[in-house]
């Protein structure tokens, strides 16, 4: 099941990387920017978690666990951005 779950997640990603890369070129700003950078994160860390999960690789699925401790803090950023923003 939760393959089916991340697989949803990812395509709605690869939809909001789209989006955020015309947003980039059309209107860059901090917000934008980090959006792109959230979602890059994102779709990198999990394919490369569910490759390293289903090949059985410790150290790609430890490097992938790196991965997204970065994509947590960029989150976190993401929010104390906007809290700023609208305090």
């Amino acid at each position: 099941m939760s393959v089916y779950i991340d697989t949803l997640t990812f395509i709605w990603a690869v939809v909001v990387l789209v989006l955020y890369s015309n947003w980039v070129v059309k209107k860059p700003n901090v917000l934008t920017l980090l959006g792109l950078a959230l979602t890059a994160t994102y779709l990198i860390a999990q394919s490369g978690w569910t490759t390293a999960f289903f090949l059985g690789d410790v150290w790609g699925r430890d490097l992938s666990n790196y991965i997204w401790f970065v994509f947590n803090t960029l989150v976190f950023a993401l929010l104390t951005l906007l809290w700023k923003k609208h305090k």
